[in-house]
């Protein structure tokens, strides 16, 4: 009977071992990306995304003694432009997106370590332009770097840069006859905190 009661007694200790392991990060980061839309109607119309400024919390705990097991929440607020054939190019729609991926990190050298993963991303609704009725939830493929450098106890500055590919499309473009979807490939520049307790 002292199996069972070891075995418990182990279970219990796994919650408090692995918060005592956690990281905790909240990060700002510049996010721009290739053409959102490419179409023709009377000449070639292009809708680009702006830089955006994102905002990430991040959460990480050990896989294995060299990897961590990460979760990364993102909230984006971007602005787009439109370019027409013939035309100078102006301000388009602005547009929100909440993105949350799952991945893992490890060290490549010294401070220097690598990120990769997938998850979703979520356009949400904005009052006017092809994004009034947000968009469906797509699938979000991400990697990256980051540069880690200690502060003060518990406490450290990364500098990250990162690369996600997606399918762009929106429920408004979709009521409208466009169907297809179109590739966007992202990359951003950003820094975090990270707090290890």
């Amino acid at each position: 009977m002292r199996l069972p009661y070891r075995l418990l007694a182990l279970t219990a200790l796994v919650p408090s071992v692995l918060a005592a392991q956690t990281r905790y990060s909240a990060g700002f980061s510049l996010v721009t990306g290739t053409k959102l839309v490419t179409d023709r109607i009377f000449q070639d119309i292009t809708v680009v995304e702006r830089p955006a400024p994102t905002f990430t919390l991040g959460m990480t705990v050990p896989a294995s003694q060299r990897e961590r097991f990460s979760i990364e929440l993102a909230l984006g607020f971007a602005k787009t432009r439109i370019r027409e054939s013939g035309y100078p190019e102006y301000d388009g729609p602005s547009y929100r997106t909440l993105g949350l991926t799952a991945g893992v990190e490890g060290p490549i050298l010294g401070a220097l370590h690598y990120r990769g993963g997938a998850g979703v991303i979520k356009y949400l609704p904005d009052k006017v332009g092809i994004f009034r009725q947000g968009g469906p939830t797509l699938l979000l493929l991400t990697m990256g770097a980051d540069y880690r450098l200690p502060v003060h106890l518990g406490v450290g500055l990364i500098a990250r840069l990162r690369y996600d590919y997606q399918r762009f499309s929106t429920d408004a473009m979709r009521s409208l006859g466009f169907g297809r979807t179109e590739d966007v490939h992202r990359v951003g520049l950003g820094l975090a905190v990270e707090y290890a307790p």
